[in-house]
C-alpha cells in the first residue's frame, strides 16, 4: 500500500507534515478533512507492506529490559526534548527519530520507535501513546491530544514537562521526610524480632524452671513468643496471601474507593494529600483554560490529573452540574474536601473572566503549604512513633522483670 507524504495547516494555522497510509490520495484528503486539517500538498513517499510481520528497529528486547521500569525522570526528558525539536519546527517523526537514537532505556527506546511507526500509519501521536497506558496516564495522553487540537504541541508537552517535575519534586520531599521514621519503625521491628527469637524464649526457660507465678503481661509475651516461633511459615504465607487478595481487590472500584477515602482522611497524611491534590488539579485546570478548551472538557481532562477515585467521581459530579447551569464554585462549594479557597477564587475567576491566572494562583499557594506540611511530616509523626516505643518497650520491660523480682523476692524470703 502507497504511503502519502502530507502538509496540512489546523485550525490555529500551524502547518503539519507526516505520513499517511492510502490507497489512493482522495483517501488521504477525507482523513485530513475529518481531522479539521485543510491539505496544501499530498505526494507519494513509496510503497510500505502491511502484513503485520514487519518487526520495528529495536525491538527485540531482554525479558529483564522489558520488566525494568521507566523512571519519571526519563519521562521529563522525553517531555523536555519533545517540546524543544516541536518548537523549533522539527517534524514529528523526525524529532521522534531523533530522540529515540538518544534514549539509552531500552523499553522506553522501543516505545518511541513503535509509536513513530504507528504515526507513519496514519494514528495520531495522542492515539499512539494510548496503546502505553501503563507508561503514560490519562492526563499525559489527554495533554497530548489538546495539544493536537490546539497546534500547540511545543507548549503541551512543556506543561507535561513541568508537572512531572513538580511531582518528582513532592516525591522525592516526602522520602526526605518520612526517611527518619522508616528507620524507627524497622530498627524497632527488628528489635521486636530479635527479642521474640532470642531473648524471649531464654527468659521461658528460666521462668520455668523456678516455677513461679507469671504475671499477666509475661504471660501475654509468652504467648506472643511462641506463636510468632511456632508459625512463622504461616505467617509468612499469610502475608503473601493478603497482598495478593488486596492486589486483586483493586480491580473493583467499591475497594478502591474505600481505599482512596482512607487516603483521605488519615490525620496529618490526609490533610497533605488533599493539599497536593488540590495543587495538582489547579495546575492543570490553569493550564488548560489558558489554551482555551471549554469548561467541561477542562474538568473532565483536569480529573485525570487526580490519582484518587473519590475526587474524580466528585469532579465528575461537579461536570454534571454545571452541565445544567450550575455555577462552578457553587458546585465545588456543594461538594466534600474542596477547600473554601479554591471555591472564593474560582468565582473570582468566572467574575473576572481570567480563570486561568485565579487557579496558577491557587496552585501555588496549595504546593507552598504542601511542602510545607512535608518538611514538618518528620515532626508531626515523631511523637505518634515516640509514643508506640515507650508502650513496646514498657510493656516489653514490665513482663520480663516483673517476674524477675518475685523471684528475687522468693529467694530472699527463703
Amino acid at each position: 500500500m502507497p504511503v502519502f507524504r502530507y502538509e496540512a495547516v489546523n485550525s490555529a494555522g500551524t502547518t503539519i507534515i507526516g505520513n499517511r497510509q492510502a490507497d489512493i490520495v482522495q483517501d488521504v484528503e477525507q482523513w485530513l478533512q475529518k481531522n479539521s486539517l485543510i491539505p496544501v500538498a499530498i505526494e507519494i513517499s513509496g510503497e510500505k507492506e502491511t502484513n503485520g510481520d514487519e518487526a520495528y528497529p529495536g525491538q527485540q528486547i531482554s525479558w529483564l529490559e522489558k520488566l525494568k521500569s521507566i523512571r519519571i525522570e526519563e519521562i521529563i526528558l522525553l517531555c523536555r526534548q519533545l517540546s524543544t525539536l516541536l518548537g523549533a519546527g522539527v517534524d514529528l517523526l523526525k524529532g521522534l527519530t531523533i530522540i529515540s537514537r538518544q534514549i539509552t532505556h531500552p523499553r522506553l527506546k522501543q516505545i518511541i520507535i513503535e509509536v513513530s511507526y504507528s504515526i507513519e500509519q496514519g494514528s495520531s501521536l495522542s492515539e499512539a501513546f494510548r496503546s502505553y497506558a501503563n507508561v503514560f496516564n490519562p492526563l499525559f495522553i489527554n495533554i497530548v491530544h489538546v495539544g493536537e487540537e490546539s497546534g500547540n504541541m511545543d507548549k503541551s508537552f512543556q506543561y507535561l514537562a513541568d508537572l512531572y517535575e513538580n511531582e518528582k519534586s513532592i516525591r522525592e520531599k516526602i522520602k526526605m521526610a518520612t526517611r527518619y521514621p522508616k528507620i524507627v519503625i524497622i530498627a524497632l521491628s527488628c528489635a521486636v524480632f530479635f527479642l521474640m527469637s532470642f531473648v524471649i524464649p531464654k527468659f521461658i526457660t528460666l521462668f520455668d524452671k523456678a516455677k513461679v507465678a507469671l504475671p499477666l503481661p509475661t504471660r501475654i509475651l509468652i504467648m506472643t513468643s511462641n506463636f510468632f516461633s511456632d508459625n512463622v511459615l504461616l505467617l509468612i504465607l499469610t502475608a503473601a496471601a493478603l497482598v495478593i487478595a488486596y492486589r486483586f481487590a483493586l480491580n473493583y472500584r467499591q475497594v478502591v474507593m474505600t481505599r482512596d477515602r482512607l487516603r483521605l482522611r488519615v490525620p496529618v497524611l490526609g490533610k497533605l494529600s488533599i493539599k497536593i491534590y488540590m495543587s495538582r488539579f489547579c495546575r492543570v485546570f490553569s493550564l488548560l483554560s489558558r489554551s482555551g478548551i471549554n469548561i467541561i472538557h477542562t474538568l473532565k481532562l483536569a480529573a485525570t490529573a487526580l490519582d484518587n477515585l473519590v475526587l474524580v467521581s466528585i469532579l465528575d459530579e461537579v461536570r454534571e452540574d454545571v452541565e445544567k447551569g450550575t455555577d462552578i464554585n457553587q458546585a465545588l462549594a456543594a461538594q466534600p474536601y474542596f477547600p473554601e479557597m479554591v471555591v472564593q477564587m474560582v468565582a473570582v475567576g468566572e467574575e473576572t473572566g481570567r480563570m486561568d491566572e485565579m487557579m496558577a494562583r491557587v496552585a501555588d499557594y496549595f504546593e507552598v503549604e504542601a511542602d510545607y506540611t512535608i518538611k514538618n511530616l518528620s515532626t508531626l509523626i515523631e511523637p505518634l512513633l515516640l509514643l508506640v516505643m515507650g508502650v513496646m518497650v514498657g510493656f516489653i520491660a514490665l513482663a520480663i522483670f516483673t517476674p524477675m523480682w518475685n523471684m528475687m523476692s522468693v529467694a530472699r524470703g527463703g
